[in-house]
Parts: structure tokens; sequence; C-alpha cells
């Protein structure tokens, strides 16, 4: 068995597979330069979701987290092809990526392509990722904190209909019942003066009046908060995304992994080596 792989072990063998593999190394270094390889960087920026809810941000003095739903909900605004509109539109990929939007297929072509450069997903500490790779290092990091900022703005307009839909809903629900309390203050203000006999006549009807206007007043004073509530939160913008780690340009490239790249290549030319001598040695035996 010693003799049968002695030739491993050959100096000049080890010399030629030696010099191969660092020649291999050099080789695959030099075909993935920026000379032959346009590199691809990338940037990432680390966010989390804030609560959606205005009142429940006042609630929590303007400090609030974003549950698994509002994160899920985010993550697919950050994915949507309106994100990837506005992105286009800022950044004009459709030239940097040489896509006519206005063939067939153009526009679906261009929303593949941004997808493939881009990446959000959520993290173990429930904040969200957003990496973004691109042949230009600094364009990567500007689209990154573009993608975030986009973001909210798309979810503002995404519920605004929704919020003044509350609002209005809100309102005419207090309209409604301050018409019904001012009918009835009219009704009670044409009433004679209250009997003092409570067995008197007009004392039951009274009292009962009394009785609903007390609980309408109450009941217009709830309404009414919750008027007032959702009036001041439309002046308000929806809480926004809390940046923990904006994305700066990379002074490294993502891809091509050059060095990895080159060690393959080297195993790869030490492999084949290999297999082709022993392949060899047979032959060379029968």
């Amino acid at each position: 068995m010693h003799d049968d792989l002695d030739w491993l072990f050959r100096p000049k063998f080890l010399k030629w597979v030696a010099a191969g593999a660092v020649f291999s190394a050099l080789l695959m270094y030099l075909a993935t330069s920026p000379l032959f390889v346009k590199p691809l960087y990338r940037s990432e920026a680390l966010i989390f979701v804030p609560l959606t809810l205005f009142s429940q941000q006042f609630d929590q003095q303007g400090i609030g987290f974003g549950s698994e739903a509002e994160i899920d909900g985010h993550i697919q605004i950050l994915q949507s092809t309106i994100l990837f509109d506005s992105l286009e539109a800022r950044f004009g990929l459709a030239g940097i990526y040489d896509i006519d939007t206005g063939q067939t297929g153009g526009r679906q072509r261009l929303y593949q392509r941004i997808r493939s450069r881009i990446q959000v997903e959520k993290t173990r500490y429930n904040s969200v990722s957003v990496q973004v790779r691109d042949r230009d290092a600094q364009r990567a990091a500007d689209m990154a904190n573009a993608i975030v900022a986009l973001g909210d703005i798309i979810k503002e307009d995404l519920l605004r209909d929704n919020r003044l839909a509350a609002y209005r809903f809100a309102r005419d629900l207090y309209l409604d019942k301050k018409t019904e309390l001012d009918a009835l203050e009219a009704r009670m203000s044409l009433q004679p003066l209250p009997a003092p006999d409570p067995e008197g006549p007009g004392w039951s009807e009274q009292v009962r009046d009394r009785q609903v206007y007390e609980t309408l007043l109450w009941e217009l004073a709830e309404r009414r908060k919750r008027y007032e509530t959702l009036k001041k939160s439309l002046d308000a913008s929806l809480p926004g995304t809390y940046v923990i780690s904006p994305a700066v340009a990379s002074s490294s490239p993502h891809w091509p992994p050059r060095l990895l790249l080159s060690l393959a290549a080297s195993l790869v030319f030490v492999m084949i080596m290999l297999v082709v001598e022993m392949i060899r040695k047979d032959a060379v035996k029968q």
C-alpha cells in the first residue's frame, strides 16, 4: 500500500502540483478582477418597525415597536412594486439596467432585476435588514436608505384613506349624538317648571327626560373625545421607522468572492491532478 502511494510524496510531483495550484489561484484571482468582472457592492440598513397606530404610540409616550403582523406587513411594503416604481424613478434604474420598460414585459423584467438586487428580511432580534447589491458602492448605500424612507411614505399613503374614513365616522357619530341632545334640550326647555309634588302631573316624564339627558351628555362627551383624538392624529404623520444602522458605502466588493474562488480553483486543480496521476499509474501497470 505504501509503495502504491509513494508517488504522492515525490518532490518533483509535489513541486509540480504546488506550482499548478498557485498558478490556478492567481489565474482565478485575475479572471475575477474588476478588469474582467464588474463587482457587486453590498450595503445594509437595519431598522425597527414602529407601532402603526398613533394612539398606541401616544399611550407609550412615543416609544413602541411593531408586532409580528406589523413587521411582516412593513416587509411586504418594502418588497412591493409600488416601492420599486418609486426607486426606479429616483435612481433611473431602467437606464442603469438597460431595460426598456416600454416593451412588452419590460416592466416585469425591471421588477425582477430590482428584486434580485434587494433582500429584505426579519432578523432574530425582530429588526428588519434591508440589503442592496449594486455595481456602484455609493448607489447601493443610497438605495438601501431610500428604501427605508420610501417605506414610511408608502405606508402613510396607503393608510391615509382608512384614517380619514375612521375620522369621518367618529365625526358623524358625534354630530348625530349632538343633534339628539340638542333636540332633547329644546323639548325640555318647553316643559313647565317641575312640580313640587312627586305625584303631580308631568313629574315622572321630567325625571325620565333628565335621566336620558344625563346619559346622552355622557355619551356625547365620549364621542367628542374620540372624534377630537382622531382629528388631531390626522395632523400628525404616522410613527416613523427606527433606523438603528443606516447604510454606508462598502469599501470592498461583496461579489465575486475572489479569495474563495481562488482557493477553490487551487483545490480543483490538485484534485484533478491526483485523479489524472492515479489513472496514468493504473494504465502503466496494465
